[in-house]
C-alpha cells in the first residue's frame, strides 16, 4: 500500500473537497492511503468525507509569497516533512499549494505530482506558484492544461502532463436530490445557477439576462444558489438587482449544505462564467438530467456539446444571447427534456468516478515508478 500526502490550500472550497473525497473512497481499491495537510481546520472536511484521523493542519500553507508566507515558510516545509515520513508522493491538489509540497518534496526526495485547477487570467500565476518546476502536472480539462503550458512558455522535457476529467457520483446526487427543499422555492419558471457567486462566475449577467428576458415571460425567477463570498461585488450585484427592479424576481440562497433539491427543481440551469476549466456545478446539473446554458469557455466546450448536450453562448458577458437561449428553452418542453437527458448520458459515458480515480491513481503510480523528483 503506497500513501500520498495531499495539501490543499483552500479547505473552504466544498469543490475540491468532494474531489478529494472521490479520492478517498477510491483509494484502498487502487493500492494507495491518503493523508490530507489542509491551511485551516474546517468541519467541512469531515462533512464531505475526509477521515479525521488522516487530517492534519498546517497553518500557513498558503500565500507563499506575500511577508508572513516568507518568514513561515521553513516551518510550514518542516512539519509537511514530517508528515511525509513514510510517505511515498505530495500530491498539491490546487497550484497554490505547490510551493510547499516541491520544497518538501525536494528535501525528501518525494516525487510530487500539481493538480493545475484554476485558469488563471495571465501567467504570472502560474509562474509565481512555481509551476515550471513541476514534474508531474494534471490538469481538469485540456483547455485547463494547455492554458497552464501556455502560461510558463511549454513544458520542460521529460516533464509527465496530463487530463483528469472529474467525475460524478450519480447516484448520490440523485438521493441527496430527493431531500427536502432547504428553502422556499418561487413559484413560475426557475432558472438559477450555482457556486460560490464572485467575478469568475459571472452571475451579474444572469441577473441583467433575467431583465431582458422577463419582458419576454414576466413570471421567470431566478435563483442564484451559493454565497458571496467579495462584499464589495455583492454590493454590485444587489444594487443592479435593484436598479433593474427584480428584487421580487431574484432569490440569494447564501451557501447550501445539500443544493440538490434546489438544483432540481430549476427548469433551466445557466452558467455564465467567464473562466471555468471543469466546473462541479454543471456535473452536478448534468446528474440531475438539468437543461444548461453554460458560456463557451475553459473546460465547458469538453462537457457539453452545442445543442446535443446543452446550449453554449459565445461570450459570458452576452446577457442578450444568454437571454435567447434560455427563454427558447423555456417555451420548449421536449427541448429541455432532450437537452437534459443528453447530459445525463454524456456524464454517465464520460466522466465517471471509476474513471476519474483510475486516471489519478495512475497519475500516482507513474510519478512514483518515474523517479523523477
Amino acid at each position: 500500500m503506497k500513501r500520498a500526502v495531499v495539501t490543499l490550500a483552500h479547505p473552504e472550497h466544498v469543490g475540491m473537497l468532494r474531489a478529494l473525497a472521490v479520492l478517498e473512497g477510491a483509494s484502498a481499491r487502487h493500492g494507495w492511503q491518503l493523508s490530507y495537510a489542509l491551511a485551516a481546520p474546517t468541519a467541512l472536511a469531515a462533512a464531505t468525507g475526509l477521515p479525521p484521523a488522516r487530517t492534519d493542519v498546517v497553518p500557513g500553507l498558503r500565500r507563499w509569497r506575500r511577508f508572513a508566507g516568507r518568514v513561515g515558510l521553513p516551518l510550514t516545509v518542516a512539519r509537511l516533512l514530517r508528515l511525509v515520513r513514510g510517505a511515498d508522493l505530495l500530491y498539491s491538489c490546487t497550484l497554490s499549494s505547490f510551493p510547499y509540497c516541491l520544497f518538501a518534496g525536494r528535501l525528501s526526495g518525494r516525487p510530487q505530482v500539481v493538480h493545475v485547477y484554476s485558469s488563471y487570467g495571465d501567467g504570472a500565476s502560474y509562474r509565481k506558484h512555481l509551476l515550471a518546476h513541476a514534474r508531474h502536472v494534471v490538469a481538469p480539462s485540456a483547455d485547463s492544461l494547455e492554458l497552464a503550458r501556455a502560461a510558463i512558455g511549454g513544458f520542460a522535457p521529460g516533464v509527465q502532463a496530463a487530463v483528469a476529467y472529474n467525475g460524478m457520483d450519480v447516484a448520490r446526487i440523485v438521493a441527496e436530490a430527493a431531500g427536502p427543499t432547504p428553502v422556499p422555492l418561487p413559484t413560475g419558471p426557475r432558472i438559477g445557477m450555482v457556486g460560490n457567486l464572485d467575478r469568475r462566475k459571472n452571475p451579474l449577467v444572469l441577473v441583467e439576462a433575467a431583465a431582458v428576458l422577463r419582458a419576454r415571460m414576466p413570471g421567470v425567477r431566478v435563483l442564484l444558489v451559493g454565497a458571496f463570498p467579495e462584499p464589495g461585488y455583492e454590493r454590485e450585484v444587489r444594487s443592479r438587482i435593484d436598479a433593474l427592479g427584480l428584487g421580487d424576481a431574484v432569490t440569494v440562497t447564501g451557501f447550501l449544505a445539500n443544493p440538490f433539491p434546489v438544483v432540481r427543481a430549476l427548469d433551466v440551469l445557466v452558467h455564465p462564467a467567464r473562466r471555468d476549466p471543469f466546473p462541479l456545478a454543471l456535473l452536478e446539473g448534468m446528474a440531475l438530467a438539468r437543461p444548461i446554458v453554460a458560456s463557451a469557455v475553459g473546460g465547458i466546450p469538453e462537457m457539453l456539446e452545442h445543442d446535443a448536450s446543452g446550449l453554449l453562448v459565445a461570450s459570458p458577458d452576452d446577457a442578450a444571447g444568454f437571454a435567447a437561449a434560455v427563454g427558447d428553452l423555456l417555451l420548449d418542453d421536449a427541448q429541455r427534456a432532450r437537452l437534459g437527458a443528453a447530459a445525463k448520458a454524456r456524464l454517465q459515458d464520460r466522466f465517471s468516478l471509476d474513471g476519474f480515480a483510475a486516471t489519478m491513481f495512475g497519475l500516482f503510480d507513474a510519478a512514483v515508478a518515474d523517479g523523477t523528483r
